[in-house]
């Protein structure tokens, strides 16, 4: 997500509350499927990119993505974000304990026929270890490669934690002069505590695939 009137980058991270966070921010009036912004920062960074950006709007154009009217041109000529302003603007994302999280996924795919169908998934007792070793790899949502830059550096200003999420938002509001902090509560979920849906085989199995988020972020099971 990006606010040009308030100068920041919101990185929005699968299942981190990102979706309660862009409705505070402004991003959409009303919750609907694909309404939230999941780019990741290298995307965000490619904007700034002229020629880039014009090649990816000619195609829009070509495949009947962006209509053809004047104002496509203005479009298509100016991107969203210039260098400077990607440089300059406040960046920040949130994170999650990667157990947590890939749980919380697996059960939300598991609750939606849509996201069944795309994961190709029929049988309604497709176990989470199933998900975990036939639907899933290390490159699959990771929290890392959300929020590195073209160069694979984590390019962020600030961090924050799901696991405090209305603490940590505090602050990214009062750095963005946001007086009402409060966070609406949207998508939440009660799977009971995340270890209870584990075995140690998929406990490991989580580790061995994301171990370089879960290091980088000094995430421990059970916490």
């Amino acid at each position: 997500m990006i606010s040009r009137e308030k100068k920041f980058i919101f990185i929005h991270n699968f299942k981190t509350g990102g979706t309660s966070i862009e409705k505070k921010l402004g991003h959409f009036i009303s919750l609907e499927k694909d309404v939230q912004d999941h780019r990741t920062l290298r995307e965000i960074e490619a904007l700034t990119n002229r020629r880039n950006h014009l090649r990816t709007s000619l195609y829009a154009l070509k495949v009947g993505k962006l209509g053809r009217t004047g104002a496509y041109l203005k479009k298509a000529l100016s991107p969203e974000l210039t260098k400077q302003e990607f440089d300059s603007f406040y960046k920040f994302t949130f994170v999650r304990n990667t157990w947590s999280r890939m749980y919380s996924w697996y059960a939300n795919v598991m609750r939606d026929e849509h996201m069944k169908a795309q994961y190709k998934i029929e049988d309604p007792n497709y176990s989470y270890l199933q998900f975990l070793t036939e639907k899933i790899d290390h490159t699959t949502f990771s929290q890392l490669y959300f929020i590195q830059n073209n160069k694979g550096i984590v390019a962020m200003d600030f961090i924050g934690r799901f696991e405090r999420l209305q603490e940590d938002f505090n602050f990214v509001a009062e750095r963005l002069g946001i007086a009402d902090p409060e966070l609406p509560k949207l998508l939440v979920r009660n799977y009971g505590h995340y270890t209870e849906n584990y075995t140690e085989e998929t406990k490991d199995l989580i580790y061995k695939l994301y171990r370089e988020e879960i290091d980088y972020f000094m995430y421990e099971y059970g916490e």
